[in-house]
């Protein structure tokens, strides 16, 4: 168990000097800071969540539309992929 005395003998009488309400003081203005900056933090995350989502979006609103102008190339393409992932896969069980 630690002691007080202990304490304040090892710290050279630091702990005489220190006042409560000093220490009250600077833990409400870390408070303060560390509310301030996860405040900008969740910000600035939110906003660029908004932006990648937005980006995501026109990418696959872009791709629909390219697969719909070639829907003959792109049934082509999708059955290649599925006939060679059922191959890898057939020769990965055996």
């Amino acid at each position: 168990m630690v002691s007080w005395s202990g304490a304040e003998r090892k710290s050279g009488g630091f702990l005489k000097e220190v006042h409560v309400t000093d220490l009250y003081d600077h833990l409400d203005a870390i408070g303060a800071y560390l509310k301030e900056l996860t405040g900008a933090f969740g910000k600035l995350a939110n906003r660029q969540w908004s932006r990648g989502r937005h980006l995501v979006a026109g990418t696959a609103r872009d791709a629909e539309e390219t697969m719909e102008d070639h829907l003959a190339a792109s049934l082509i393409i999708a059955i290649g992929v599925g006939v060679l992932l059922g191959y890898v896969i057939g020769r990965s069980t055996k």
